[in-house]
């Protein structure tokens, strides 16, 4: 199931980027599948039940730029005692660095240079969503934790240190903290909350400066951060990141 969700992961990549290993010919026939697979105008959420059924926590899971909640379905079904798993799909939108083209995105990316001064058009209305869907999940449990990867880790972190007292934890994997001059600074009677920021050496999308300064940025705001790098790691989820990502879950639901 890992392996499948790295081929997500790079597919996702490949198209955006260029960079797929294969023929030109087979690179366009696996861009025009997930063309036709994943750029859906609307997909309902899916929601993975915890094993036994009964949960005490709810995971909200964001997907990164052109892929969809399904792409992680498989990869976190069964595996979280007691948490329920919710895997929303980006609206369909053009995407200015990919010239126009249309695909699931939280929000709308420019360029690579200094993502932290995009104006990142469209985050706003994603994080309300995702507001929505922590308030809907609060009506049976009390700990949510927003998690992500690349961008949407980036949405995770955005959302989430923007209105920390719904939440219990947030996890950004290859991700980076978008439009930190809008973050609020930590007081003094708010609660610590977990944050965990994965991030691999060799990544070439989200580079690992961007992941660093983001990390530097949230300290600054008064949060502590569980930070981690992986060797001969890219844009990508690695098995020792995943599984250290699998840790952190169940030690934030059970404190």
């Amino acid at each position: 199931m890992l392996r499948n969700a790295l081929a997500t992961a790079a597919l996702s990549c490949g198209f955006l980027f260029g960079s797929c290993d294969a023929s030109a010919q087979e690179c366009e026939e696996e861009a025009s599948q997930t063309r036709t697979a994943k750029y859906v105008p609307s997909m309902k959420d899916i929601i993975l039940p915890p094993p036994g059924g009964k949960h005490t926590a709810t995971m909200i899971f964001m997907h990164g730029l052109g892929d969809t909640g399904a792409g992680w379905s498989d990869l976190l079904d069964g595996r979280l005692p007691g948490v329920k798993v919710v895997l929303p799909t980006a609206p369909t939108m053009p995407v200015s660095l990919n010239q126009g083209y249309e695909m699931p995105a939280w929000y709308d990316i420019v360029g690579l240079d200094s993502r932290s001064n995009e104006e990142c058009v469209g985050i706003e209305e994603s994080s309300d969503r995702i507001l929505e869907l922590i308030k809907k999940e609060r009506e049976t449990v009390n700990t949510i934790l927003l998690c992500g990867f690349s961008q949407g880790g980036a949405l995770s972190l955005y959302t989430g240190l923007r209105n920390r007292e719904l939440v219990s934890g947030i996890a950004a994997l290859s991700s980076y903290l978008p439009k930190p001059s809008v973050i609020p600074q930590k007081k003094d009677t708010d609660k610590d909350l977990p944050i965990l920021q994965c991030h691999g050496i060799d990544d070439q999308v989200v580079r690992l400066e961007w992941a660093i300064e983001s990390r530097e940025a949230i300290k600054k705001l008064g949060n502590e951060v569980e930070y981690y790098e992986y060797s001969n790691m890219g844009h990508e989820l690695h098995p020792q990141e995943f599984g250290k990502f699998i840790e952190w879950v169940g030690k934030v639901t059970s404190s």
